[in-house]
């Protein structure tokens, strides 16, 4: 009698799984330290924290970038007069007062 061997097949990621992880950059100032500090990486949503940080000070919001996007946004923000300079600037002006 021949044996049968059982293999599991391996479940496809749905479109929806595969977004919640992927990863979410934080270019912007530190806001609250070990909470949203400048360069936090976050992989899937973003913590209940964060989302509240958001709302609190709404210029972080386009601090957040997606990973192709990362390299790019985190060169210009040294670079005075881009869009993402003045982003942080304004956003570092928020958090500060």
């Amino acid at each position: 009698m021949a044996v049968k061997k059982v293999t599991k097949k391996k479940k496809i990621e749905e479109p929806e799984e595969i977004k919640k992880k992927k990863s979410t950059f934080y270019i912007g100032p530190g806001v609250q330290r070990g909470i949203l500090d400048k360069g936090a990486i976050f992989r899937g949503v973003l913590p209940k924290e964060v989302e509240k940080l958001k709302e609190k000070y709404p210029s972080i919001i386009p601090m957040f970038v997606s990973e192709d996007k990362y390299v790019e946004s985190l060169n210009e923000i040294d670079q005075p007069g881009t869009i993402t300079n003045i982003l942080f600037n304004k956003a570092l002006e928020e958090v500060m007062n």
